[in-house]
């Protein structure tokens, strides 16, 4: 079965253009919410396009708090990429992640979305660990730089920086690895899982000879 024709039984024969964007996207997230990840994608990209064409036609009339028209496509082709990838789909999923972070979210009106920003280059992070040391090195100080250019911390949420801390200590970069970790130790109020993870990180390096003040 083609994506088409998964959106076409999802949707029951009707056209997307039957529906909202908001609509595509409720079933998108519902689907999303039962790890239906192949399902989500194609809802999540049908909820894009209809947002485009509801910005296009004037349908979509919110403004930020700086007078600009919201276009929410991005949000929803960002997250049709994190479902992708996902359902196993990479190709399809680092080709829209990779035009979402090169995307003008600020000029979409995105302002207050640009941590999914962040979440597309911890994805993208994390396929160029595949390549090695030197292709992670080199994506994640370029996730860095480029979150830093729109005013977000890389990593943004605390299991991504986790999860990237273990990449960077696993290909032997401990001060990449400390760098990573070094905002989760002055998070407050600090809860007792990320006291407990934090505690067992120092006592691996203690473990393996790794050296460096926590």
């Amino acid at each position: 079965m083609t994506n088409s024709d998964l959106l076409s039984k999802l949707l029951k024969g009707k056209a997307p253009a039957d529906f909202s964007a908001y609509d595509l996207g409720s079933k998108a997230y519902f689907r999303s919410s039962r790890d239906q990840h192949l399902e989500a994608a194609v809802l999540f990209e049908a909820a894009a396009r209809r947002a485009q064409q509801e910005f296009d036609q004037g349908v979509a009339q919110k403004l930020n708090e700086s007078g600009i028209r919201i276009n929410q496509a991005l949000n929803s082709w960002a997250r049709a990429g994190f479902n992708y990838y996902r359902a196993g789909q990479k190709a399809q999923a680092l080709e829209l992640l990779t035009r979402c972070v090169h995307a003008d979210w600020l000029g979409a009106g995105l302002n207050h979305d640009l941590n999914t920003v962040a979440m597309c280059w911890a994805y993208l992070v994390r396929e160029q660990s595949m390549l090695g040391r030197k292709a992670f090195e080199a994506a994640f100080r370029e996730a860095e730089r480029r979150s830093e250019a729109i005013c977000v911390g890389f990593p943004w949420s605390h299991p991504t920086r986790k999860e990237l801390a273990s990449l960077a200590r696993g290909f032997g970069n401990e001060e990449l690895a400390r760098e990573i970790v070094a905002p989760l130790r002055t998070s407050k109020p600090m809860k007792r899982e990320l006291k407990s993870w934090l505690k067992a990180f120092d006592a691996s390096a203690s473990a393996i000879g790794l050296t460096g003040s926590p």
